[in-house]
C-alpha cells in the first residue's frame, strides 16, 4: 500500500464529525476522550486510535495532538479490518515508528521518509488486525494445520468458515497456507545454506516433492531454480 498522506498538528478536537479518509490520532499530552459510533474511548498518550474513512466521531478536546491522514481508499483486503475503530497501545516498533514521524516532521515535513514511514505504520497496524486464525497460521505454518482447527479458533463451522476466510483473505485456508509456507522458504532459500529437504522441514512439509510441488505452483520455478536465481541477482548487484 503507497498511500498518499497528509500530517497535522491540532490544538483541540471538537464537535460531531467524520471525515472521507481514514484518520489516525495519537494525543501527545492527556487523555482524550472521543466517542465513536455512540461508544465512548479514553485515549491516553500512551495510545493512538484509528478512526476508519467516514465514521462519524465527536471529541470536545483541548491539547496537543498528531493526526496522520491517509487520503488515499484503503485496499480491499484491509475493508473488513477498517469496519471498527482501533485503540493500539504505542509500545515497542508502533511507539518508534510514531516518534520518528514526529520528529522527521518537525525537521523535514516534505521527507519522503515520512510517507515510508507512514506506510509502514499502517501495515503494522493491520497486521496486528489479523484474525486469531490467521495469526495462527503465520506464526505455526510449520505445523500440520488442518482447517477444522482452523474453524475451531474463530468458533466456526467447517463450511461458514471456508466462506469466510475467503472473504477475508481473497483465497482459501488451504492456498494461504500455502503461500505463507513458500514465502517464508523463499526467504531461508536466499538467505541460509540449508539444503532443500531440510528447508521443505522447516516451512512444514513432510517430503520433499510435496514441497518442491507447492513451491513451483506458487512462484513459477523449483526451490533449486529459485536459489540459483537468487544467488546470480546477488552477484549482479
Amino acid at each position: 500500500m503507497n498511500q498518499a498522506i497528509k500530517i497535522q498538528m491540532f490544538h483541540e478536537c471538537r464537535g460531531e464529525h467524520s471525515h472521507d479518509y481514514i484518520q489516525i490520532l495519537v494525543p501527545l499530552q492527556q487523555t482524550m476522550r472521543i466517542t465513536i459510533d455512540n461508544v465512548n474511548y479514553d485515549i491516553t498518550p500512551q495510545e493512538l486510535c484509528l478512526i476508519p474513512e467516514g465514521m462519524s466521531h465527536e471529541c470536545d478536546f483541548y491539547g496537543k495532538m498528531l493526526a496522520l491522514n491517509f487520503v488515499d481508499p484503503p485496499d480491499d483486503k484491509d475493508k473488513v479490518l477498517l469496519a471498527s475503530p482501533i485503540i493500539v497501545s504505542m509500545r515497542g516498533q508502533i511507539l518508534q515508528l510514531v516518534e520518528l514521524i514526529r520528529v522527521e516532521r518537525k525537521q523535514n515535513p516534505d521527507s519522503k521518509s515520512i510517507r515510508f514511514l507512514y506506510n509502514f505504520l499502517y501495515s503494522k497496524l493491520m497486521e496486528n488486525q489479523d484474525p486469531p486464525s490467521i495469526q495462527y497460521i503465520c506464526e505455526h505454518y510449520d505445523l500440520p494445520i488442518t482447517v477444522n482447527e482452523l474453524a475451531e479458533i474463530e468458533r466456526y463451522n467447517v463450511t461458514y468458515y471456508n466462506d469466510w476466510f475467503k472473504q477475508q483473505t481473497g483465497v482459501s485456508p488451504g492456498i494461504y497456507l500455502r503461500r505463507t509456507r513458500v514465502e517464508n522458504a523463499k526467504e531461508l532459500l536466499r538467505d541460509t545454506d540449508f539444503s532443500v529437504t531440510n528447508v521443505a522441514v522447516m516451512v512444514g512439509y513432510s517430503s520433499n516433492s510435496t514441497f518442491t510441488r507447492a513451491f513451483r505452483n506458487i512462484t513459477g520455478m523449483t526451490p533449486k531454480e529459485y536459489r540459483k536465481a537468487s544467488a546470480a541477482q546477488k552477484c549482479a548487484s
